[in-house]
């Protein structure tokens, strides 16, 4: 009987032991797991930098590509690949020519760091980026539409002050008083110290921003901030587009609305890079155009680097659409 019992024990501890290596073994079999995402990720994103390497011409963005491929700014390669790969093989499926104009609707900024503009066409599928507005200014919802419609002129662009004014009612000084001063009318005070002539940029050209025509100019480091589903920026161009019309044949809008963390955001360097591979395996070659906005995001920010390039605005400034613009077709 004592032997019995003995027995049981011991396969009770050996039963014991068995389940804690089980636990283990399970336990380490999630890190593998974990880790084979991640060296999956880093194959496939070196896998998409050597084509890349492959197929550009350019020596500066040869040399760009290969002091940056390892960088954390190239960590979000593959998933933009991937996203920008879905838009376009439902696009192909579509009575579009080969030759498409993509518009790219997110949040934007800029940063003080500069890039070669050369560096966000680098391969052949991509035909030219242009930009919209001038340095350091954002952009309302119409000229959004207005750029992915290609409605949007010239003539049609009007700067502002974009810092929103407060009231200051003259009758505040009476209401610890009690005593009602509703007759007189509320004065306007500025936010913004800039005047309003001065949101007018100087020196405008009479072109768009073309990348392609730049070149080798530097210019600062766009970056792209994700949009939400129910972002008024998205429910505002979706408006415009029910109530206007959508964008013709050729025409081709990716709003960038993914499912991340708020204040994520993503070189347009890195996805200009991800599109231009995405195209080469399509039967695409593209004009992109960045419906986004161009603020900066360093205070301390000088828009004096910038007075070869284009043309820059003072703080505050932003630039809608004249009302005609949605009765050009």
């Amino acid at each position: 009987m004592s032997y019995s019992n003995r027995a049981l024990r011991d396969m009770q501890a050996a039963l014991k032991e068995m389940s804690r290596q089980l636990e283990t073994l399970r336990a380490s079999m999630i890190v593998l797991n974990s880790f084979g995402d991640n060296i999956g990720g880093l194959c496939e994103r070196k896998r998409l930098i050597t084509a890349a390497l492959e197929k550009c011409k350019d020596q500066t963005i040869l040399k760009w590509l290969r002091e940056n491929a390892e960088s954390d700014a190239f960590s979000e390669l593959v998933e933009m690949f991937n996203f920008l790969k879905r838009h376009i093989d439902e696009e192909e499926k579509k009575n579009h020519d080969d030759s498409v104009d993509i518009t790219l609707v997110a949040h934007g900024a800029i940063r003080d760091t500069m890039i070669p503009a050369c560096c966000l066409l680098p391969l052949d599928s991509i035909v030219d980026v242009v930009l919209y507005t001038p340095w350091n200014c954002n952009i309302t919802a119409d000229v959004t539409y207005g750029i992915a419609t290609g409605r949007l002129k010239l003539h049609h662009r009007v700067f502002y002050c974009g810092t929103k004014k407060q009231l200051k009612f003259p009758g505040e000084k009476y209401r610890a008083l009690n005593v009602s001063n509703s007759l007189k009318k509320p004065e306007m005070r500025e936010c913004c110290p800039v005047p309003d002539g001065k949101h007018q940029p100087s020196n405008l050209p009479d072109q768009w921003n073309s990348l392609k025509r730049a070149g080798g100019q530097m210019i600062p480091n766009i970056i792209i901030g994700f949009l939400t589903p129910d972002d008024g920026v998205w429910k505002s161009y979706k408006s415009f587009s029910e109530k206007h019309g959508a964008p013709g044949r050729n025409r081709i809008v990716i709003p960038f609305v993914l499912p991340a963390e708020r204040g994520r955001c993503v070189p347009l360097s890195v996805i200009m890079l991800a599109l231009s591979l995405v195209l080469l395996s399509s039967r695409f070659k593209a004009t992109v155009h960045l419906a986004a906005c161009l603020g900066h995001i360093s205070a301390e920010y000088k828009m004096d680097t910038l007075k070869d390039q284009y043309s820059s605005t003072a703080d505050n400034t932003g630039m809608k659409t004249s009302p005609d613009m949605f009765f050009h077709t």
